[in-house]
């Protein structure tokens, strides 16, 4: 077998001994059972002239399509980021329309390679050359991309190293051991290497190797006048992340363009046997990885001062116009920072406008990675910390509206037409921030509410006419007093008008509650015409405000009975004492049979029957639940006919029996409660149907089964929907269980959050446990979730909505104090500067 030397297309050359038993192994693996293929073996051995070679092979078979990376600073294939996009777009995907975060590349990848390919689709072959030059590969099997692969995916990887090298890549690639072959690429020996032309350094002995090779350049540079300025360009090249244009080392330097390019001229000679570089000298470069890596070594004594000089031509840049930025230091200034483990505010100005600009989805996407190092910067200072001082909460909240504004960016791709709609997202954006300030001002201190809320409130003086979002004017007139109050309110309704969506409806009942009692039930009738009286549609639940049900109330008493009635029994809970007493009156009045359609409109009539009434009720079960007639069995003292109505239904399923006993068990005495029976009952059921019972009913659990018993059935969720299912149980307990075990259980639920991959579904729920949480479990929490757990990426989405800093606003305040929450609350409304143009 004969391949192409790299460089020398016209010529073929023999393999050597070690590259041949390694092309034998591939092939074999080829040929059968496994999806992996590891190749290691040291420096230049040939593991990138096998996979070059796999690559043609494969690529001139039918039914095989081919994707390969390969991997380092020469290819320019350096982060995660790139290389996952680089290998999604040869699979066919357009990954900058819009751009996506390394996140969101990660879970299209991992879809795309765990599903397979159909019969009737090429099979796969994944080349990764060189994976361990990738600065930043997770270390975490967990969040592999190639963890799980199909049955018509192959994936090849090759790194630098021995076989205990070889297997702790197997690991952190999540690969077991039966589905990959390792397969080891030996040194040539020293004459091959000199017959062949491949430098000493790399034959087996070595010669000394790369290291020795960079003392013999040491010492001759030494020699020279002013050496050290050629010792200090070599530095210099052995920490940059991709070849160095003339440009980029004058501005490392500090020096001019053309001293620089004058400079590169007179040590060339003396720097062949080290770099590579183009003539005229253009991008410069270290002939091979490894070595760079001995000369990075071998500088080790001056990296500080190598890494303060990376950081001034950084900061230059990140304060210059965007055009005035060379390329390398756009693309690779946050990687920089990140590696040395920068502060987080030297960091900061990734998450600025000035640098997050919609010029290009190719810049956006760039914009995305800085963020994304910024983000993992905070991230590990948050786990130093073990809470969330001030400062993180501040630099979270910055980074996350950063991305927020770069996917809305993203979006609308504004750089493609000057029609382009910004300003309904950013108006929503608005909104949202003044949802955001005023979920952060329940969280702190009375002195201090006030503060946050009139900066919700100014941003509605500014925007609000023009939101779209009924909801949200909604919400600031509730916060809102006098005159405020009424033209937030009277804004709502106009907003609800204009609206199409199912939502229109109830977004009328509840401005009519904010409005002057002469104009509310003028507001609610329209709210009845604008649903077609149809009572599901204007009041879709239980619990409107007690002025909203007095309007609702008067407003549909010209509604025909069938209506009349199911609307009563939705406003019952919302209705002062009086009205309520007449609303059941009327209720008992318009009665027939089977007149509810559905179990909320019968439970909120429940409470409130009447003997007559209940008997009645008793007979149409399949409308009126059993543990709502039980509870009223119950307040009335006829427990024995409650546990009698139970027992009439036992042959119903467990789960159905089970639901219902323990609901009713939980309203009777503690001596008295059917624990047996439940016990028995959840003895029946599947694992996953016990958690989610106690997932509906966690304090019925607890006070039935014990607050032992119901952990323990949390914890023992298993698939399919395990650790969601754990995480939620887990979660809802928290508040219900004995003081003692509370905070042990919020640690469990943020654990079992984790391992469902950080469920925004889950979130709702876990915000409730704040108060048990950890510090440090609460601000981890807030570094995983906020933003990158809402699934809908968007500026509106970071201030309102799942994973937002509104629902997380409880979380703030359990992990950094008061003072986290104050200083979220200024980065809220600092928010405001991705808004210029809408105000």
């Amino acid at each position: 077998m004969h391949r192409e030397e790299k460089g020398k297309s016209s010529e073929t050359v023999p393999w050597t001994e070690g590259e041949e038993r390694a092309r034998e192994a591939i092939e074999r693996w080829r040929a059968a059972p496994g999806s992996a293929c590891l190749l290691h073996g040291l420096p230049a051995a040939g593991k990138t002239a096998l996979c070059m070679w796999l690559v043609a092979e494969a690529s001139a078979r039918a039914g095989v399509r081919v994707t390969a990376v390969h991997v380092g600073r020469a290819s320019r294939f350096v982060s995660e980021h790139e290389i996952l996009a680089s290998l999604l777009q040869q699979l066919g995907e357009d990954v900058l329309h819009p751009p996506r975060d390394v996140l969101k590349l990660r879970s299209d990848l991992r879809n795309r390679l765990a599903n397979g390919q159909d019969e009737d689709e090429p099979e796969v072959l994944l080349v990764l050359d060189g994976l361990d030059e990738c600065v930043d590969w997770p270390g975490d099997a967990r969040i592999s991309t190639l963890r799980e692969l199909g049955e018509r995916v192959r994936c090849v990887v090759s790194i630098t190293g021995d076989e205990g090298e070889a297997r702790a890549w197997r690991e952190r690639l999540g690969w077991k051991d039966r589905d990959v072959q390792l397969v080891e690429v030996a040194p040539p020996s020293p004459a091959t290497a000199e017959r062949r032309g491949i430098p000493s350094w790399a034959a087996a002995g070595g010669n000394g190797g790369p290291k020795a090779l960079a003392v013999e350049v040491e010492h001759e540079l030494a020699l020279l006048e002013r050496g050290e300025v050629g010792l200090e360009a070599l530095s210099l090249l052995a920490r940059a992340l991709a070849p160095l244009d003339p440009e980029d080392v004058a501005e490392l330097l500090e020096i001019d363009n053309v001293a620089a390019l004058d400079l590169l001229r007179v040590y060339a000679p003396f720097l062949g046997r080290l770099l590579r570089w183009d003539e005229p000298v253009r991008a410069v470069r270290f002939q091979h990885e490894a070595l760079r890596v001995a000369w990075e070594q071998r500088s080790a004594g001056s990296a500080l001062a190598i890494e303060a000089r990376y950081r001034r031509a950084i900061l230059r840049c990140t304060a210059e116009p965007s055009r005035c930025r060379t390329t390398y230091f756009r693309r690779h200034a946050s990687m920089h920072l990140a590696l040395s483990g920068s502060p987080v505010a030297s960091m900061l100005a990734f998450a600025e406008p000035g640098w997050v600009e919609a010029i290009s989805a190719e810049a956006l996407a760039y914009a995305l990675i800085d963020l994304r190092r910024l983000r993992d910067r905070i991230g590990e200072e948050v786990e130093r910390c073990g809470s969330l001082p001030p400062a993180l909460a501040a630099a979270l909240v910055c980074c996350a509206a950063a991305q927020g504004a770069a996917a809305t960016l993203g979006d609308t791709e504004p750089w493609e037409s000057t029609d382009a709609d910004i300003a309904t997202p950013l108006l929503d954006a608005d909104a949202a921030r003044a949802l955001a300030l005023l979920a952060l001002a329940a969280e702190v201190s009375l002195s201090a509410q006030a503060g946050i809320r009139e900066r919700a409130l100014e941003i509605a003086d500014r925007t609000g006419a023009r939101w779209s979002s009924a909801s949200a004017l909604i919400a600031v007139a509730e916060a809102a007093e006098g005159e405020r109050r009424t033209r937030y309110a009277r804004a709502a309704l106009e907003a609800a008008r204009r609206s199409d969506g199912e939502d229109a409806p109830r977004a009328l009942v509840v401005a009519a509650g904010l409005l002057p009692e002469e104009e509310a039930q003028e507001v609610a009738a329209e709210a009845i015409a604008r649903a077609g009286g149809a009572p599901p549609a204007i009041v879709p639940e239980p619990g409107v405000s007690e002025a909203s049900a007095v309007a609702l109330e008067r407003a549909s008493r010209s509604l025909p009975a069938p209506q009349r009635i199911r609307v009563l029994a939705r406003l019952l809970a919302g209705l002062p004492k009086e009205a309520k007493v007449r609303a059941v009156q009327e209720i008992e009045r318009l009665w027939t049979p089977w007149c509810f359609e559905s179990t909320a409109e019968a439970e909120a009539v429940a409470p409130y029957l009447s003997d007559a009434l209940l008997e009645r009720a008793l007979e149409e079960v399949p409308v009126w639940p059993v543990h709502a007639l039980g509870a009223r069995l119950i307040s009335l003292g006829r427990e024995a006919d409650a546990r009698a109505l139970v027992l009439r239904w036992a042959a119903s399923s467990a789960r159905y029996r089970a639901d219902a006993l323990l609901r009713l068990g939980e309203r009777l005495p503690a001596g008295r409660r059917p624990v047996e029976e439940v016990q028995a009952l959840f003895e029946e059921l599947a694992p996953e149907e016990r958690c989610n019972l106690i997932k509906e009913h966690p304090s019925a659990s607890v006070a039935l089964l014990g607050a032992e018993a119901a952990l323990r059935i949390a914890e023992d969720c298993v698939e399919p929907s395990g650790s969601y299912v754990r995480a939620v149980v887990l979660a809802r307990l928290v508040k219900t269980l004995p003081e003692p075990m509370r905070a042990e259980a919020a640690r469990r639920a943020v654990l079992a959050f984790e391992a469902a991959g950080a469920d925004a579904d889950v979130l709702g729920d876990l915000c409730e446990a704040a108060p048990w949480m950890s510090p440090a479990d609460a601000a981890r929490l807030l570094s995983t979730s906020l933003f990158d757990a809402s699934g809908t990426p968007s500026l509106a989405g970071v201030f309102q909505g799942w994973a937002s800093v509104a629902q997380l606003a409880g979380v703030f305040r359990r992990a950094g104090g008061e003072e986290a929450v104050l200083a979220a609350a200024d980065e809220v409304a600092f928010a405001g500067r991705w808004l210029r143009g809408v105000e």
